[in-house]
């Protein structure tokens, strides 16, 4: 890729430039107004809960030339702030002359249109577009059919495409609005904050300073507890405990809806990489490839010419070769579960037995035992991503091992 070629990669939740696998800026969909002046990205989203009025994160979504109400600043509508936001990024990036445009199978076509027609009022050429799903998927292992399920601020987005002759090809687009990056932050902030209510006293969400700390640390705190059970965290001079298994408590209503879309469907499931930091996703899509922060900007480096070799204009690329890797096998079946052997829990008061490849818990004494929230009376079976809970506060997710994961 010429030096002075530049993706960018069209979702608003990780909006960025990239130069191959490298990084050249990182700007989510944020904007902030100050005075008569706009800053965008990072330095606008660390402002989002100290100056929640001066912030506007729907421009990309909601694309278009109606009139904002209320008013933002000297912008007339959300393309304004659109254009403004991308030549924030032209200049930060030292200007860089030719884009090639990932952009989201979510857009409607006079949306396209319309961001096609900003870019010709910017000093610098779109000279590809091409969709960030697709591009996405044909850097992973391909099934037959592929579901490629991301998170962007508003909703998230599951976007189907299937492999035909060496190529994967978009086929439906399916948005879960109220799903996006912003519903689960707020799901997590909600449950760590009742956290430290209940271990400290201390809301984090009743000072602006504070619930802003609480947002800036979720990425990093997703990441951590990735690999360990629990972490801590300070705010406010407070520290509480916050466990992986809350959290994921905290997604479930998110994760049903998005498995509702993807899951029910035969063929292979590959998150993105925002939703794939989620606690516990994984058990509730076994099966389910990750794709890597750089899929995307990998996968159009390798096809550039295709995507910038259109004749007769731009052309919104829907189908890209799949990679050697990707040869249309479905995905296996699931390994069956190992059997192990499984000592009674919390001091006696319940057992899980094993019979096969099925799993059952039993009441054995002592206060009730409870099964994702209900008295499992004397038994009841289990199954991956069940949370047994003991009267004593003891929890236990059920967690199943394939080989070779």
């Amino acid at each position: 890729m010429a030096a002075d070629t530049v993706i960018l990669d069209l979702n608003d939740a990780r909006l960025g430039l990239w130069r191959g696998p490298e990084q050249v800026l990182a700007s989510p969909g944020y904007a902030l107004l100050e005075g008569r002046n706009y800053a965008f990205g990072e330095t606008a989203r660390a402002q989002a809960r100290l100056h929640p009025r001066q912030i506007n994160h729907r421009f990309w979504s909601q694309m278009d030339t109606e009139t904002l109400h209320p008013a933002f600043g000297p912008s007339r509508h959300s393309a304004d702030l659109v254009h403004a936001h991308l030549m924030s990024m032209f200049e930060e990036a030292g200007r860089p002359e030719q884009w090639i445009v990932a952009a989201s199978g979510s857009l409607q076509h006079d949306q396209l249109a319309l961001l096609l027609g900003i870019i010709e009022q910017c000093p610098f050429t779109a000279v590809g577009l091409v969709d960030r799903a697709v591009a996405a998927v044909a850097a992973s292992p391909a099934a037959e059919y592929n579901w490629y399920v991301e998170l962007q601020l508003h909703q998230a987005l599951v976007t189907g495409m299937r492999y035909e002759d060496g190529s994967l090809r978009r086929d439906r687009v399916v948005p879960i609005p109220g799903s996006g990056w912003l519903a689960v932050q707020d799901s997590l902030a909600k449950a760590i904050a009742d956290a430290f209510i209940r271990q400290t006293r201390f809301d984090p969400r009743h000072q602006a300073a504070t619930e802003q700390a609480l947002y800036d640390q979720l990425p990093a705190l997703l990441e951590t507890l990735q690999s360990s059970p629990e972490q801590n965290l300070d705010l406010g001079g407070r520290r509480a405990r916050v466990e992986r298994s809350l959290l994921a408590e905290a997604c479930e209503n998110h994760y049903q809806r998005i498995l509702r879309t993807a899951a029910g469907e035969t063929g292979q499931v590959i998150l993105g990489p925002t939703l794939a930091s989620l606690p516990e996703i994984g058990i509730r899509l076994p099966q389910a490839l990750k794709a890597t922060p750089t899929a995307v900007s990998e996968s159009i480096s390798r096809n550039e010419a295709a995507i910038t070799g259109a004749e007769g204009g731009l052309h919104f690329i829907t189908s890209l070769p799949a990679t050697a890797a990707a040869a249309a096998t479905p995905a296996p079946e699931p390994e069956p579960i190992a059997p192990v052997q499984v000592e009674p829990i919390a001091r006696g008061r319940c057992q899980i037995d094993i019979e096969g490849n099925s799993l059952t818990i039993r009441h054995l004494q002592g206060p009730a035992t409870r099964v994702n929230g209900t008295v499992i009376g004397d038994s009841r079976p289990l199954e991956a991503g069940d949370l047994i809970e003991t009267e004593d506060g003891s929890a236990w997710r059920l967690v199943e091992v394939r080989p070779d994961d």
